[in-house]
C-alpha cells in the first residue's frame, strides 16, 4: 500500500460522503473503521463464537476542519450513511490490532491495514497545526507507514493466517 491507494480510496467515496461537507469544507480521508475491538480479538472471538460477526460501518471523516463519524445502515459500509456525530479536527488516530481507538463519542477499531489513512489525517493535523497547507494530492508520494514492533508484527501474521480456517458467513 501506499499514499496513491489512500487518495484513490477517498476519491471512490467523495461522492457517498460529499452532502456531509460544509460548503468549502475539503475532504482530507476516509477511514473505515468497526465498533468491535481490534481484528486479533475479533478473530479469536470467531473462533470460540460462531455467531461473532465485524460490524464494519463507521467511516471516520477528516476534514480540513473537523472528523464527522458517518454510519452506514448495512455493514462493510454498504447501506445509506448518516451523520452520527462530528468533533473537532485536534484529534489524532491510530491502528490497532488489539485495541480500538478512544476520542470518538464511541470507542473504534481502525483495522492496521489502513495505517497510511491514519497517517494521512494526523499527517494533515501537524501541517496545519504549524500553518502549513496540507493536501492529500500532494502528499500521497511521501506517506509512509511508521514500523512496527516485532510483536504486533507477529500478532498480525498470526491472525492473517489464522483467519484463514475461519468460515466466511454466507451472504
Amino acid at each position: 500500500m501506499n499514499g496513491h491507494d489512500v487518495l484513490r480510496s477517498r476519491e471512490e467515496v467523495r461522492p457517498r460522503v460529499a452532502p456531509f461537507l460544509e460548503p468549502g469544507e475539503s475532504l482530507d480521508v476516509v477511514i473505515p473503521a468497526s465498533s468491535r475491538p481490534g481484528r486479533a480479538v475479533r478473530a479469536a472471538a470467531a473462533t470460540v463464537w460462531p455467531f461473532f460477526h465485524e460490524k464494519d460501518r463507521y467511516l471516520l471523516v477528516a476534514t480540513d476542519r473537523r472528523w464527522l463519524v458517518l454510519e452506514s445502515s448495512h455493514e462493510q459500509v454498504r447501506g445509506d450513511l448518516s451523520q452520527r456525530a462530528a468533533f473537532g479536527r485536534a484529534i489524532e488516530v491510530s491502528t490497532s490490532w488489539v485495541t480500538r481507538f478512544d476520542g470518538f463519542d464511541q470507542p473504534y477499531a481502525i483495522d492496521p491495514v489502513h495505517e497510511l489513512w491514519a497517517v494521512a489525517a494526523n499527517d494533515a493535523l501537524r501541517a496545519r497545526g504549524a500553518g502549513e497547507s496540507w493536501d492529500l494530492a500532494s502528499a500521497a508520494h511521501s506517506l509512509n507507514a511508521a514500523d512496527d514492533d516485532s510483536t504486533t508484527e507477529a500478532l498480525g501474521d498470526l491472525v492473517m493466517r489464522a483467519g484463514r480456517f475461519i468460515p466466511r458467513r454466507k451472504r
